[in-house]
């Protein structure tokens, strides 16, 4: 019996758990529209530092998720990261937090994680999607440079939900229940420092107008020594000036700092970097794991189906892949 061609669009955590979770039972083609992968678990590297400028570390609350990173564990590629957690007050007042739960990160960056899972699976990257052709069982995808692509028995959007609703042919009421997801932007500023710059903390929350996280990136396992600041605006403050000027951005990004960190200026050692998320978080979740129609053979999961957690795109994606498998007549 030949394997369903199911088609993954979106190679973050999501769209690699659940193509790990399908590839047993089905044909699997991920497909993503960066250059790199990672998602939200981004990495970037500049010339003397590296930056987590997506999702700082995630937390493992549920025994599928461990499960599920175990064999990352056993590789290296997840550890604890064990810097105390501290609150940043806007007068400067710094206040050390009680760990609830371990905060783990990925070595050597955040997108070493989605890596690990995606490398079976060969994902194509650089391959923006941008329509979908056809009818339910025989889809097709058409990318950014007219390429077509299938025919797929399935095609789940991993993408954040207002892409997702603009790119499948959703059934009216799903289509409407994806587009009353509210996701906010984030502003994420990096910035290099001297070699001998210290911090007084290596992970704050901030309770700021402006900024809402300080992490030091270097003082995650595994990483360049070189100090490297990762500086996460306030999602409601981001979604406020999502389309202004990044220069004025960034400059308002500066004077807060200025005012939490007054000696940071001295510090940097070269020219900072602004990063726009147009879709960080989720304000209003979907409310269910995921969304399938089994009729149209349309499918979506993410962690705007249920919240911010990186946790939460596992579990949303763990949650479809069951769902798909009932579908397919195969047990989960």
């Amino acid at each position: 019996m030949m394997k369903p061609e199911i088609a993954i669009i979106g190679a973050g955590l999501a769209g690699v758990a659940l193509a790990t979770r399908l590839a047993p039972h089905a044909e699997i083609t991920l497909v993503e529209k960066s250059r790199g992968l990672g998602g939200r678990m981004a990495t970037r590297r500049g010339e003397s530092a590296g930056f987590d400028h997506g999702a700082q570390y995630f937390t493992i609350r549920h025994p599928a998720f461990h499960d599920f990173l175990e064999p990352a564990m056993e590789r290296g590629v997840v550890e604890v990261w064990d810097a105390p957690l501290h609150r940043l007050n806007a007068a400067a007042k710094l206040e050390k937090l009680e760990d609830r739960s371990p905060r783990f990160v990925a070595n050597p960056g955040m997108n070493a994680l989605v890596r690990f899972f995606a490398e079976p699976h060969k994902p194509r990257l650089n391959t923006k999607i941008v329509g979908v052709e056809g009818k339910p069982g025989h889809w097709g995808l058409r990318t950014e440079d007219d390429q077509r692509l299938g025919p797929f028995a399935w095609i789940v959007s991993t993408a954040p939900a207002p892409q997702t609703a603009d790119l499948l042919p959703l059934a009216p009421d799903d289509a409407a229940a994806v587009r009353s997801v509210e996701m906010h932007g984030c502003f994420t500023l990096m910035i290099a420092l001297g070699e001998a710059s210290s911090l007084p903390f290596s992970a704050a929350q901030v309770e700021h107008p402006v900024i809402g996280w300080i992490g030091a990136n270097h003082s995650k396992p595994e990483r360049a020594s070189t100090p490297a600041l990762v500086v996460h605006a306030r999602n409601d403050w981001s979604q406020e000036h999502l389309e202004a000027p990044l220069p004025w951005v960034e400059a308002q990004m500066m004077q807060a700092l200025a005012t939490l960190l007054p000696d940071l200026a001295d510090l940097i050692a070269a020219t900072p970097v602004l990063h726009r998320w147009k879709y960080a978080s989720t304000a209003t979740p979907l409310g269910s794991p995921f969304l399938l129609d089994p009729n149209r053979h349309l499918a979506a999961c993410g962690d705007w189906c249920i919240g911010n957690r990186v946790e939460a795109a596992f579990q949303s994606a763990d949650a479809l892949a069951a769902s798909l498998l009932t579908q397919l007549e195969i047990e989960p």
